[in-house]
């Protein structure tokens, strides 16, 4: 085989590999273990930016992305920027230039913390947007 044809054969086997290794390794752990909960939301009573993010992920391994979003909506926006950075990666080994001009640019990434930030605060006000199963104690439980 060629090295470029190699290439375009590690573009798709290294994510898929990746991505199953890391799923089975997140579902066995989201499975056999009691996770903590965010010291910051232990001592000062607060949600911080990544409070929820393990129940947004366990909600995604099962398919629910709207409990995904409501439990942490960054996991999501990391996904989408993550894909687009790949669908770049690919087009490229196939001999296309295709740019996604948003995510080359650096005022949208201070403009995305700038909304997180807001977000982290906000959700500690408005219950709707704030993850479900911390404060009431109320579990999610998949099984």
């Amino acid at each position: 085989m060629h090295y470029k044809t190699y290439h375009k054969v590690l573009v798709f086997v290294i994510p898929a590999v990746s991505l199953a290794v890391l799923g089975a390794a997140a579902v066995f752990i989201l499975s056999n273990f009691e996770l903590w909960q965010c010291p910051f939301l232990s001592i000062f009573h607060v949600y911080c930016a990544g409070c929820g993010a393990t129940r947004a992920a366990t909600a995604l391994l099962h398919g629910d992305i709207l409990l995904s979003l409501r439990q942490n909506a960054v996991i999501i926006a990391a996904i989408i920027l993550a894909l687009m950075w790949y669908i770049e990666l690919v087009l490229r080994v196939f001999g296309k230039n295709v740019r996604f001009p948003l995510i080359h640019n650096a005022k949208f990434y201070y403009i995305l913390l700038a909304v997180w930030l807001a977000y982290a605060v906000l959700r500690n006000f408005i219950p709707e947007i704030a993850p479900v199963g911390t404060r009431a104690g109320l579990g999610i439980n998949y099984n």
